[in-house]
């Protein structure tokens, strides 16, 4: 051994230069720790060689196969800084443990790698960095105790003013709280506020904070670490973060924030219930023992400081010329449900599992923060085209889909994922963010656990629907709806007249509306609970002045997942037909697979009540859902009704055929009856009628019909006898 190689041994280091992609050349071959290693990993060096193949490197050290792609792009640009792997574990055959790390670096243009030896200096350094570890994770337990504390008064404020409708109330209760609490008024003007939010603020009394414009300083000084909290706010969902602000006497505090809408019954917003704590001690602290604090309590991923400090600094570098990065932007769907329903430790359990899934489908050099509750973000660096996130996205989508199991429970989360890029050398990061934040917010519009590429046009769509949404409200108090009824058609000789009522809307500009236009707006909002209401009502009552009149009618109302859900349906139910003086028996209520999603044994009985009443289950879109089939044999319906898609592809599909047949056929052996809709054409009408479907609905027949039109028409609605002719 040459006293160079005795040298760098003694330094720990393994020098090893790429001769080509596909090999390396050992410079230190005499190096007898890295030898000896190789050998444990079941990779025997020779005395005399010198050339280790790439593909065996990667064999003996699996954790530098990823790390080659950063050393790949090190190389090829000379002027780059060293690129490193972070630290890693290798064990010997006898069990000791070895701590390398490899580094990427060239050296007159030549292509080195390095691989260091850290073990005899690693655990004196590891003792260090542990024992300040431990001083932060103390921290943070406490910060996150002071979260769950926060929560849980926001809770009971929200409850209070709901249950009580008094302010006052809450004035007294919270008034000596140790955390600050503001209640506002949309537009900023408040109406309450406690001791501590004056002592955070460090002004003299309660009238000069409420000289200030609190809601709009926090919403200004937070957006720019969330640049997505306006659009939250206003959209009516809860919202928590922590940020920099500005106290009355110019001093600087780090605030905790959590902002709750109140809404009333309608889904308009009312209040906002703002619950503060000052954690600046505890920032401090943190950046004192922590450095900066950048990882995450839960998830051990970098936090939100942590990732804005990163994404500007990649654009402080700039991007290299011809490839461009790209930002997703990863919600969890119902994450506040499971959270709520199981509990925050159950919930922490999750967001953990859900950070490893996406830390593990992603490259190495891409980067993966938890921006704090159930989002995450991952920066993806150099790619050459869209397809390269497309797949990711998906990927990532399919992972975070695979079941987990919380306290003996099996649950199946989904995500929905906003994506955009930039191929600008100087990008800016906050616009970005903003961008991603629109495509994922625009994901959960198409109905949650799917991905979206950013688009400008959606700077435009979160404006329409807060306008559309303020519209729905006048819309409700204004009883701007009405009902068009479509027949179902009879083929099996029944005289009593069917039909679906179908809710319009009454524009006052836009003229009439279909369902699309609004119905997924007034479902996010929670409208969809009063505009249920006044559709059940109305259908029973019309129904009932027909039956008034020796009209017989048996009418179906689509009933949403939220309403029934929602802890008052059975008691509307009830007084509604109570009220209206209709026959439960003529009732038929339709809902979706969607109803049994979740707490399934809860919806059954619910559904079992109802069905005591006399009212008729259908089973809505039948055949869209994968566990139809699963569902049907446990589920006390009484109609089923095959999705439209399938009724389509009649003419010219042999699947459409071959699984129409079979839903017909299995629904006759558990006496489910079958109504096919979206029957446009003779064709598909004879396939169903040969198959001895009861019911056909559709354009071939009726369009929805208003309300007066159906009544002047109601004995001439086709009918089919007994010898299967239309009359």
């Amino acid at each position: 051994m040459s006293i160079l190689e005795g040298v760098i041994e003694e330094m720990g280091v393994v020098v090893l230069l790429r001769e080509s992609d596909a090999a390396f050349k050992l410079v230190n071959t005499q190096c007898t720790w890295f030898k000896a290693l190789l050998g444990s990993l079941s990779y025997p060096l020779s005395e005399d060689s010198a050339l280790i193949e790439s593909e065996s490197l990667c064999y003996a050290f699996p954790f530098i196969e990823n790390f080659l792609v950063d050393a790949a792009l090190a190389w090829e640009d000379l002027g780059a800084k060293t690129a490193r792997s972070g630290i890693w574990t290798e064990t010997d055959t006898s069990g000791f443990e070895y701590r390398l790390e490899a580094k990427a670096c060239s050296v007159n243009g030549a292509p080195i790698l390095l691989i260091e030896n850290h073990t005899s200096s690693f655990t004196e350094h590891h003792d260090v960095y542990q024992k300040a570890r431990d001083i932060a994770l103390l921290n943070e337990k406490l910060v996150s105790e002071l979260n769950q504390r926060q929560r849980e008064l926001q809770s009971d404020i929200e409850r209070h003013i709901l249950q009580d409708a008094s302010i006052k109330g809450v004035a007294d209760s919270v008034k000596e709280h140790t955390s600050a609490v503001m209640i506002c008024q949309p537009d900023g003007q408040i109406e309450m506020i406690n001791k501590a939010l004056i002592d955070i603020y460090q002004v003299d009394n309660e009238v000069d904070l409420k000289r200030i414009s609190l809601l709009d300083q926090w919403v200004s000084e937070a957006e720019k670490q969330y640049p997505e909290l306006k659009r939250v706010i206003e959209n009516g969902s809860y919202w928590e973060g922590e940020f920099e602000s500005k106290s009355g006497s110019g001093a600087d505090r780090w605030v905790r924030l959590t902002i709750g809408p109140i809404k009333e019954a309608d889904g308009q917003i009312t209040h906002y219930v703002c619950v503060a704590n000052d954690i600046t001690e505890f920032r401090n602290t943190g950046a004192i023992v922590d450095g900066d604090g950048g990882y995450d309590f839960t998830t051990h991923l970098p936090n939100r400081r942590h990732f804005w400090r990163h994404i500007y600094n990649v654009a402080e570098m700039g991007l290299t010329d011809g490839l461009g990065i790209g930002l997703m932007y990863i919600d969890l769907d119902y994450f506040k449900r499971v959270n709520d329903d199981l509990g925050h430790q159950a919930g922490d359990f999750l967001l953990s599992a859900i950070a490893s899934r996406i830390s593990r489908g992603v490259k190495h050099h891409d980067f993966v923060a938890h921006l704090g509750g159930d989002e995450f973000v991952v920066l993806v660096r150099y790619i050459e085209e869209l397809d390269q996130l497309s797949i990711i996205a998906d990927r990532l989508l399919v992972s975070i889909h695979e079941l987990l199991f919380v306290n003996g429970q099996s649950i199946s989360m989904t995500a929905s994922i906003g994506i955009t890029t930039s191929f600008e050398s100087n990008f800016d990061p906050t616009l970005l963010v903003r961008q991603a934040d629109l495509a994922m917010y625009a994901a959960k519009e198409l109905g949650k656990g799917q991905a979206r590429f950013y688009d400008p046009a959606m700077e435009c769509e979160i404006p329409h629907k807060l306008q559309r949404e303020r519209e729905l409200v006048d819309a409700i108090e204004r009883e701007e709806f009405v009902l068009h009824l479509q027949p179902q058609i009879s083929i099996s000789g029944d005289d009593c007249l069917r039909v679906e009522a179908l809710i319009r809307w009454k524009h006052p500009t836009l003229g009439l509306l279909p369902p699309a236009d609004f119905i997924i707006i007034a479902e996010d909002s929670g409208l969809i609970i009063p505009i249920g209401t006044w559709v059940l009502r109305r259908a029973c009552r019309f129904a009932a002045q027909l039956l008034n009149d020796g009209k017989k009618i048996n009418i179906a109302v689509n009933i949403s997942t939220k309403q029934l859900r929602h802890p008052d349906f059975y008691k509307t139910l009830t007084d509604i037909l109570t009220e209206e003086s209709f026959p439960p028996h003529l009732l038929e209520l339709e809902i979706t697979e969607s109803c049994f999603l979740e707490d399934l044994d809860a919806v059954i009985l619910l559904i079992q009540k109802i069905r005591k009443l006399g009212v008729t289950i259908a089973l809505d879109d039948f055949g869209t859902g994968f566990s139809s089939l699963n569902y049907l044999r446990k589920l006390p319906v009484d109609y089923l009704k095959i999705d439209r898609s399938f009724i389509q592809g009649l003419e010219i599909d042999r699947e459409s055929q071959a699984i129409t047949s079979s839903v017909i056929s299995l629904a006759s052996e558990l006496n489910i009856h079958v109504i096919a809709e979206g029957v446009e054409t003779t064709a598909q009408f004879d396939f169903l009628r040969c198959r001895k479907v009861e019911y056909v609905q559709g354009f071939l027949f009726y369009r929805p019909l208003p309300m007066n039109i159906l009544l002047n028409s109601f004995g001439q609605i086709k009918v089919f006898n007994d010898q299967n002719k239309l009359n």
